[in-house]
């Protein structure tokens, strides 16, 4: 009897001890999960980024090549941390603006501060002082767009004024919005493959007087030359590259000159003949691969491939959930209404056009690499 009652006082403290011990193991595993996940330190693809501090220098440095940051880390912590971890030294990391109107605005006047002098002929025309012009297809134009965003209307003028309705979907032509208040000019000039037309633009700029070529020139335009209706020939593209890489490499000597890397595609099964059957994950890969292989001969153009990271995290938010949310219309014309409805590219079905997050972060790194050298030089970031 006397053992059968010290068994039963001995399960209430067996209970409490492994109660306990319970409660210990899991305090230590959450704290473990916390410390990973805290601000600044996280763990992608079993790679630990180390926690780092507050106060890190702004990134001065070219942010439109992924070899120098672990940009897939930062594409996945991109709405709580501006923090790029260096793949060199730990030390090298550095921080990233969010840059709002406001400072675009300061961006702009301490490059056209820096153009003084640059119209000093009295009739030629002073403005404008800094342009940037995107050049390309339908995924040019949305980087176009996406600057835009930045903008101020102060003064702006849209050429053309609007676009005609029920003639295409989207505008298949040149756009120029003008700023005199701000001295800038931003062009998007539809060009989707290269052609004589393109080569013919280019080779003028890089002989022109400073004046008239731009200051920064994007380009992207590999898409249509994967259409069938355009050939679809992947050695007749490479082809035109290298007939086009010089004449471009010229301008570059003389302007900033950004090739964007083609952003990755959402896969969808299709019916022969459509348009995703001629542009798929592979084939796009492919022409990045070719593209990069020949502008490496050419030291002066950049190719921005940094922000693949982000589209990479759109295509598998589109395996979870199909339709994205409607952002603000994107295009401006002028007058009291200066919003086209130019159909947002937000939905997953459209599997050639990336996401308005992932744009709009893209469109941050490019503000970054434009401004933050200038801006942090002058003192005008703290």
């Amino acid at each position: 009897m006397r053992c059968y009652l010290r068994k039963l006082c001995r399960r209430p403290l067996l209970l409490v001890v492994y109660t306990l011990f319970f409660y210990g193991f899991l305090r230590c595993l959450l704290s473990s999960l916390s410390f990973s996940y805290s601000l600044g330190s996280e763990i992608v693809a079993d790679f630990t980024i180390p926690k780092l501090g507050r106060n890190l220098p702004i990134c001065v440095h070219n942010l439109l090549n992924q070899s120098d940051y672990h940009y897939v880390t930062w594409a996945r912590t991109s709405f709580n941390s501006n923090h790029l971890l260096s793949k060199t030294k730990d030390e090298y990391s550095c921080r990233l603006m969010s840059y709002t109107i406001k400072q675009s605005v300061t961006c702009f006047d301490v490059q056209v501060e820096g153009t003084a002098g640059r119209n000093e002929n009295p009739f030629v025309e002073r403005f404008p002082k800094i342009h940037f012009v995107f050049i390309g297809d339908s995924r040019i134009r949305q980087q176009f767009f996406y600057f835009l965003k930045l903008i101020p209307d102060y003064d702006r003028i849209t050429n053309p004024v609007e676009i005609p309705q029920n003639a295409l979907p989207f505008h298949h032509g040149d756009v120029d919005v003008d700023s005199r208040v701000l001295g800038v000019r931003i062009s998007f000039k539809w060009r989707p493959i290269i052609n004589d037309t393109l080569i013919e633009m280019i080779d003028h700029w890089a002989i022109a007087n400073p004046t008239e070529r731009p200051n920064w020139v994007l380009l992207g335009m590999e898409i249509y030359h994967m259409l069938q209706q355009y050939g679809a020939d992947h050695q007749l593209y490479q082809e035109k590259l290298a007939q086009f890489g010089p004449i471009l490499n010229k301008l570059a000597s003389v302007s900033q000159v950004i090739w964007l890397n083609q952003y990755p595609v959402i896969e969808l099964y299709a019916k022969t003949g459509a348009k995703n059957t001629d542009i798929h994950g592979r084939k796009v890969d492919q022409y990045n691969k070719a593209t990069r292989r020949i502008l490496k001969n050419f030291k002066n153009i950049r190719i921005w491939d940094s922000s693949n990271a982000l589209t990479e995290e759109y295509v598998r938010s589109c395996l979870i959930n199909r339709e994205r949310e409607n952002p603000d219309p994107f295009f401006v014309k002028n007058g009291k209404d200066q919003f086209i409805n130019c159909k947002p590219y937000v939905n997953c079905l459209d599997f050639v056009h990336t996401g308005y997050v992932a744009l709009s972060s893209a469109t941050q790194l490019l503000y970054n690499d434009v401004c933050n050298n200038l801006l942090y030089q002058q003192g005008n970031i703290k």
